[in-house]
């Protein structure tokens, strides 16, 4: 059965085929957009979260004494032998 034979023009048949087309073709647009918007929406997710750790981070290291480069150095105050007898 072909579409002539239900009664339809070439017209018609085009028409229907170009609105089809731009339907499928404005949700792949909106589809893509959307895609990038998340990926951007991501990235300046990742980059807050990755700021506040190191704010985080600094504050911490900073609110002990420590070094805000986070190095360890041991105390060097404390003598060597001085413990309880056992």
């Amino acid at each position: 059965m072909t579409y002539r034979s239900r009664g339809r023009s070439l017209i018609e048949v085009i028409l229907a085929i170009a609105f089809v087309t731009f339907l499928v073709g404005f949700i792949t647009v909106l589809c893509i957009g959307n895609y990038f918007r998340a990926k951007r929406a991501q990235e300046r997710q990742r980059q807050r979260r990755l700021a506040k750790l190191a704010a985080n981070q600094n504050n911490a290291n900073t609110m002990y004494g420590g070094d805000p480069q986070g190095s360890y150095e041991a105390p060097t105050h404390i003598p060597a032998n001085t413990g309880v007898p056992a």
